[in-house]
């Protein structure tokens, strides 16, 4: 059986720009007024039978029971863990940003705010747009593509730094090896770049270690004279709110 193609190929240069415009109206009107939020990837495949679906709901519902935003690709899997650990934390948004594709991808029912969007690079961009930091469950090649996309982001410094949490220590190792090893040993890296991710399975401390490094994202926006914007007001609320629950 022929294999059904997204209609994103037939598209000219002029329309394929005017869907980028449109993805990126709906995207910023969505987090307008979020401060501080937490980009979860994982896998679509992985469901509520699987212990990864029940740790990402147990992470999200922390984090938003601390106040913090969590935004997800908004379908089904991991995703969906995230909206729903988010939307039962009630403390924090649960975003979703879903995506056309040719096979029917539905919103999960845990969002707050969602929005589908046709374009991946639009899609990977609001994920992390407002968020401090990201946490990888296992997945596949889409989760791989969003976790080097925002560390590439960082590196290249066309973001602010995020704290970039590895959950599944027997996943997320061997591939950790490669990069301290390999891409280090083949010089296509700084020995210090193979350390912008900590992979963790503990979701306390993966919890603890977002809301102290707040504290330094914000330190780090006063620096580049961002102390007077609204995001930085934002994030600062939250950041009292964190103070007062300890």
């Amino acid at each position: 059986m022929e294999k059904e193609y997204s209609s994103d190929i037939k598209k000219t240069y002029e329309q394929t720009a005017e869907s980028f415009k449109n993805d990126c109206g709906k995207g910023f009107a969505l987090l307008e007024d979020i401060g501080a939020a937490v980009a979860i990837f994982g896998s679509a495949r992985l469901d509520e039978n699987n212990i990864y679906y029940e740790k990402t709901v147990q992470m999200a519902q922390m984090l938003s029971e601390a106040g913090l935003h969590v935004t997800s690709g908004g379908s089904y899997g991991i995703m969906e863990a995230a909206n729903k650990g988010a939307f039962q934390g009630k403390n924090g948004e649960s975003l979703g940003f879903n995506l056309v594709l040719p096979f029917e991808q539905d919103t999960n029912l845990f969002t707050t705010r969602a929005v589908t969007l046709e374009n991946f690079a639009v899609r990977k961009n609001m994920l992390i747009k407002n968020a401090v930091a990201a946490i990888a469950f296992p997945g596949g090649f889409g989760t791989l593509d969003e976790l080097f996309d925002v560390s590439t982001l960082i590196l290249t410094r066309k973001i602010l730094p995020l704290k970039i949490y590895l959950y599944g220590s027997e996943f997320w190792t061997p591939l950790v090896d490669f990069v301290k090893t390999t891409l280090v040993s083949y010089e296509t890296i700084e020995p210090e770049d193979a350390d912008i991710w900590r992979i963790s399975d503990d979701l306390e401390q993966i919890r603890d270690g977002i809301k102290k490094y707040v504290g330094r994202y914000l330190e780090l926006m006063r620096t580049l004279g961002l102390g007077g914007s609204k995001r930085y007001a934002l994030i600062k609320k939250q950041f009292e709110n964190f103070t007062k629950q300890e």
